[in-house]
């Protein structure tokens, strides 16, 4: 699963989101640096969990500073500025991912209305948790169609030496969004 987030990540920043002046592969760097900010930081809160003994305040405090890395994601998606043959797909990423925050505020809230102390195997097995393995579900079919869209510019190498076609329609990018099965 860890990897498919640094994907969605990629996604999200391969997606773009209108006029930019990046090629696709500076966008996909920077996109890949946001992703990676964040899935480092939940790493490190998933280990500061399972490292202490679990309370309920150690739950809501996991959700706050969970909610946080992800909003904090996702406005670094928005800032970012990529090229215009993939502005629709930003569109549908930054979505997919507004969804996924939207279904871990409503995990989070439910986890906070626990009063005893739980394990993450029961938080995701709520309504709730549900939602957000269903959105996630989505965005790895996402992941998919980005991958093939990144796939489909291995066939503009037979253009690079081609003097007169612009360098945004030569350029190609060879990148494994990690996508999951």
């Amino acid at each position: 699963m860890r990897r498919m987030w640094v994907g969605v990540g990629l996604v999200l920043f391969a997606a773009g989101c209108g006029g930019g002046t990046l090629s696709l592969s500076e966008y996909n760097a920077q996109g890949g640096a946001v992703s990676v900010t964040m899935e480092n930081r939940i790493d490190i809160l998933d280990a500061e969990w399972d490292s202490q003994t679990p309370t309920t305040e150690g739950a809501r405090t996991y959700w706050d500073r969970r909610l946080e890395a992800r909003v904090e994601a996702l406005e670094g998606f928005q800032d970012l500025r990529p090229p215009d043959s993939i502005a629709e797909l930003h569109g549908t990423g930054l979505d997919l991912f507004g969804d996924l925050i939207a279904a871990e505020e409503a995990l989070a809230v439910r986890v906070a209305s626990f009063e005893t102390v739980t394990e993450p195997e029961q938080w995701w097995n709520t309504p709730e948790g549900r939602a957000v393995r269903a959105v996630e579900e989505q965005i790895n079919e996402f992941c998919h169609v980005v991958q093939a869209r990144y796939d489909a510019t291995m066939e503009r190498i037979v253009l690079s030496d081609v003097a007169w076609i612009p360098p945004a329609m030569k350029e190609v990018v060879q990148v494994d969004v990690g996508c999951q099965p």
